[in-house]
């Protein structure tokens, strides 16, 4: 029955979300909305990686960063537009790889020093690499296909991306795959004892994550038409950490609530609040403090007593992907 009641509300919310453009809603308000699914899809793949492996990523902000540049790049040289597509995909694939190898035989607070340092050599590359990057300056003017031009089409297939890469990470999890990657997460030598290659299953997750995150650097310079170093910071990559831990690590949903939170106080609020930093740091400690399986997490918890008090076998059976 919960089961059923997760899915009606999974169905509702993307119907709501595909319905948006369609509700009198403006240009920019719709613009908006996609910065946050984009935000959201980099999320998920964070949150793939923290939730089911226990590898905390502080460096798929980079990976994005870098899609973005392969597809500005060739956007600069006049190439067409498949050509663009491919190019941004296969560098975030092949940073993603490079993050992968680095980091495969690491874990804990070692996984995250590694993640960080290799986005600040991406940062700094995006900086140094000035013929190909144009340096501080970014690049402009990065061309989008011609179908996705208007922001309520651009909206809705990104609304479809996040919905097809959310089902994708889901399958993941629930395979044999995503099964002895957990196992990893909570005994690593326990699973090396069991005959399992624990480094190459690592290196494997980090490549699906990383894909994914470079497919939403692609979808956001077909957004912004802009790239800098600045979309490479550390910081943008913490934001991306935040986002997972307000919604909850290892939820379904996670992701998309967390990024609407961050997205909108950076974008909104920060028009009214000039330490709007303040702000979400309060959110995030208030949230750490009275929901510790973030937002999602912590209002199924709460379904959960709540349904258990009149049937107490219903706790059980809570949708672990609330």
């Amino acid at each position: 029955m919960t089961r059923k009641l997760n899915v009606v509300g999974f169905v509702a919310l993307f119907a709501l979300l595909f319905a948006f453009p369609f509700l009198g809603t403006s240009a920019y308000q719709v613009s908006l909305a996609s910065t946050v699914l984009v935000a959201a899809i980099l999320a998920a793949t964070v949150n793939f990686l923290a939730g089911d492996g226990g590898m905390a990523s502080l460096g798929h902000g980079a990976i994005a960063a870098a899609a973005s540049y392969g597809a500005g790049w060739a956007s600069m040289q006049g190439h067409s537009m498949g050509t663009q597509i491919a190019l941004a995909l296969g560098v975030g694939v092949l940073v993603s790889l490079v993050y992968g190898l680095l980091s495969m035989r690491t874990s804990g607070i070692y996984f995250l020093m590694v993640t960080l340092a290799t986005g600040m050599v991406i940062y700094g590359l995006a900086y140094r690499l000035s013929s190909v990057t144009r340096g501080e300056n970014g690049i402009t003017g990065i061309e989008s296909p011609a179908a996705l031009r208007e922001p309520w089409q651009y909206y809705l297939f990104v609304v479809a991306s996040l919905l097809v890469v959310m089902l994708a990470l889901l399958v993941v999890s629930r395979s044999p795959f995503g099964a002895s990657l957990r196992g990893i997460r909570d005994s690593e030598s326990r699973m090396r004892s069991l005959g399992y290659y624990v480094p190459a299953i690592k290196l494997v997750a980090f490549l699906i994550s990383g894909s994914i995150a470079g497919y939403a650097g692609l979808l956001s310079v077909w957004h912004t038409h802009f790239v800098s170093p600045s979309s490479a910071e550390v910081h943008r990559s913490v934001l991306l950490f935040v986002m997972v831990i307000l919604g909850g690590v290892g939820t379904t949903l996670g992701p998309l609530v967390g990024a609407t939170i961050v997205v909108l106080v950076e974008n909104v609020v920060s028009n009214n609040v000039e330490r709007w930093p303040t702000l979400l740091g309060a959110i995030f400690v208030l949230a750490i403090l009275f929901a510790r399986s973030g937002l999602v997490g912590g209002a199924a918890k709460v379904l959960a007593r709540t349904r258990a008090r009149k049937d107490p076998g219903a706790e059980a059976l809570v949708g672990e992907g609330a």
